[in-house]
């Protein structure tokens, strides 16, 4: 489709195939009867896993506040949590969040200091719960590796 400058789409210029594309409303709109779908659902699920071992393979997003369901209270709050798009079977891109302190807590480093980046591939493991030394409580314990892939 080729289009005159007063209908040129406005595509913000970033790297990632994952950023989203806009258009600008005040002028003529283009037809989105053509338009592709690219293979992400932004629709974010909540990841809790249930037994040690389990794992996720995922690209990093970002990590930023969420509107959760406290489990305390049952009120919304803001969770810190870490943003992943993980494959689901038919190889699209499915959003996935988790807020665990502690994970939260060990990549934030990393991502403060450019270690891991948008689009850094991690695999998740979920290592189960260990008991905290100042209280009684359980904390998610977790192990985080990079992981790469053969691009050839």
């Amino acid at each position: 489709m080729i289009m005159s400058k007063e209908n040129e789409l406005s595509v913000r210029e970033n790297k990632s195939s994952l950023e989203v594309q806009t258009i600008d409303l005040s002028g003529n709109i283009p037809s989105l009867k053509d338009a592709n779908e690219l293979p992400i659902d932004l629709c974010g699920n909540y990841w809790t896993p249930e037994s040690p071992g389990e794992f996720k393979k995922v690209i990093f997003l970002d990590i930023k506040p969420q509107k959760v369901l406290s489990q305390s209270t049952g009120e919304l709050i803001d969770l810190d949590c870490v943003i992943f798009a993980e494959q689901n079977d038919n190889g699209d891109l499915i959003t996935t969040m988790n807020g665990s302190i502690r994970l939260v807590g060990a990549l934030q480093p990393y991502v403060e200091n450019g270690t891991i980046r948008r689009g850094a591939m991690l695999k998740i493991t979920f290592m189960g719960k260990k008991k905290n030394k100042t209280n009684a409580n359980f904390s998610d314990n977790w192990s985080v590796k990079p992981i790469r892939i053969n691009l050839q």
